[in-house]
């Protein structure tokens, strides 16, 4: 139960014949450190006219911090990987040359294939939950846990609008 496979049976059966595999592993993950995330689900293999297309359904756990108090919290994701690995050298085409690649071992690799959409399904900024208050820029004090004893802040980009309550008020 791996996220490499060998095709070489699959490659000499007609278009359209399938393999089905159970995935459990760890992915290489490099986000600034090195590690390896545990994946598992499902990928169906099935023999195309150029090779093999692989379909996944995959789940795991990323560690991470809220991006408003910092405090750790795992996200659950699931991916659904779709992409065709070609046989062969053959590279004219800029797609071609972009694409994934059955070894000369006849072995598919979809490590690379569950890096790439992992990491697109991951949310830009994790928080803990939507109405996260996030931390005190002053003192640090987290918000959600308690109100800090901070004067609050007034932000300039209003201040002109401020200005013309104030002198509508004075009139």
């Amino acid at each position: 139960m791996s996220t490499q496979y060998n095709v070489s049976t699959l490659l000499e059966e007609p278009v359209g014949a399938t393999r089905e595999f159970e995935v459990d592993d760890g992915v290489l993950m490099d986000e600034g450190a090195p590690r390896h995330q545990r994946i598992a689900g499902h990928a169906t293999l099935m023999r195309t006219k150029h090779g093999v297309l692989a379909t996944a359904r995959l789940q795991g756990v990323q560690s991470d911090r809220c991006s408003r108090c910092l405090q750790a919290l795992d996200i659950p994701l699931e991916i659904d990987i779709e992409e065709e690995f070609l046989t062969g050298g053959g590279q004219s085409t800029p797609a071609a040359r972009e694409a994934f690649r059955i070894d000369a071992h006849h072995t598919l690799d979809l490590e690379e294939a569950v890096r790439q959409y992992w990491t697109s399904a991951l949310p830009m900024q994790a928080v803990c939950r939507p109405d996260c208050r996030g931390l005190c820029p002053h003192c640090g004090q987290d918000l959600n846990e308690r109100a800090c004893s901070c004067a609050p802040e007034e932000d300039e980009r209003w201040s002109a609008l401020r200005q013309l309550v104030r002198k509508s008020e004075g009139s």
